[in-house]
């Protein structure tokens, strides 16, 4: 039986591919827009468009009304350019608003989209009980989006059923384009490379995960998930690495030259935080201090979810595909 649900964020990466992959499968979505003319293609899927501003309580319990649950994909991403209060109204308020429609409106579940940059994995334990950061990173996308981390767990020990999914490096194709290719995302990274426009690149660890499969495993997690635990949404272990290593991959697959080098976030951390912005020098400079194990494919988001990425050349190969179909490269 369909059901109607509500997805916020539906204009870009995750948000679209989430709302593309319920109707195909048969449920109604209503979505949260700022702008419904820049939300066309999701108009084109079937998907009812409401205008509101996801950090406006009243827009976001309008927009709810009649959903039987809700996936919240709206955030505002890290990037060279930070305004606490503005991450605070989307990360944190919103999020809150988004759970408060929920419980007003009796929704069954709520599936938050998170992060990954604050939990502590270096301690030998699995992702999905891996413990808080001591010392997390005092960057506004960090600091915001555990805050609203904390607001979902908190509801759901207290018996609201609200669990949340933690995607890596998000790329891969996009119903909305200028979403999608937005200056903050990986596709935009990845992009630039292959272009010759990036020389180099901080070195660490990106968990890199296509769109779709994020999407996948988000709908997972709505249907198959249980109230209170965490999912980690990414590539395959063995897919994961640097983003100037992403981007050479990228580079070979459609067979480009260029090259990009991986570069130490301790040589000119003053400028490199200037040009890459503090959220990434935070990412840089906390994995520098750990040390990761790789994680299993025997873990808690496979075995509850059913959940199996593609291979990082295989969502390249969709994202290379994407982006020459769209001129772009």
């Amino acid at each position: 039986m369909s059901s109607t649900i509500f997805v916020t964020g539906a204009t870009g990466q995750t948000g679209g591919n989430v709302c593309q992959q319920l109707i195909e499968r048969g449920d109604r979505v209503r979505a949260l827009v700022r702008n419904p003319d820049e939300a066309t293609a999701l108009a084109g899927l079937g998907v009812e468009l409401v205008k509101g501003d996801i950090t406006d309580a009243g827009d976001v319990l309008r927009a709810a009304h009649g959903a039987e649950a809700a996936i919240h994909c709206a955030a505002l991403l890290g990037g060279a350019s930070q305004d606490l209060e503005d991450f605070k109204a989307v990360n944190m308020v919103g999020t809150a608003n988004v759970l408060d429609a929920a419980k007003a409106h009796g929704m069954r579940r709520v599936v938050a989209l998170s992060t990954a940059t604050f939990l502590d994995l270096s301690t030998g334990v699995d992702f999905e009980e891996a413990p808080v950061l001591r010392n997390p990173p005092g960057d506004p996308y960090t600091v915001t989006k555990l805050a609203a981390f904390l607001d979902a767990h908190e509801r759901a020990a207290a018996g609201e059923d609200v669990l949340t999914c933690h995607p890596g490096a998000i790329f891969g194709p996009g119903l909305v384009v200028e979403r999608a290719l937005h200056r903050t995302s990986f596709n935009r990274v990845l992009l630039a490379g292959m272009r010759g426009k990036i020389k180099r690149y901080l070195a660490f660890p990106v968990t890199w995960v296509a769109g779709a499969d994020v999407a996948k495993g988000s709908i997972a997690a709505l249907d198959k998930g249980v109230a209170g635990e965490r999912y980690l949404l990414v590539g395959r272990p063995e897919d994961t690495f640097s983003t100037a290593g992403g981007i050479n991959r990228a580079c070979e697959i459609a067979g480009i030259d260029h090259r990009v080098e991986d570069l130490d976030y301790r040589t000119d951390p003053d400028a490199l935080t200037a040009e890459f912005g503090p959220t990434l020098m935070a990412i840089a400079a906390a994995a520098a201090k750990s040390e990761r194990r790789p994680r299993a494919t025997d873990n808690l988001t496979t075995r509850r979810l059913g959940y199996a990425p593609m291979s990082f050349d295989d969502g390249l190969r969709l994202l290379i595909s994407w982006l020459r179909g769209l001129g772009k490269l």
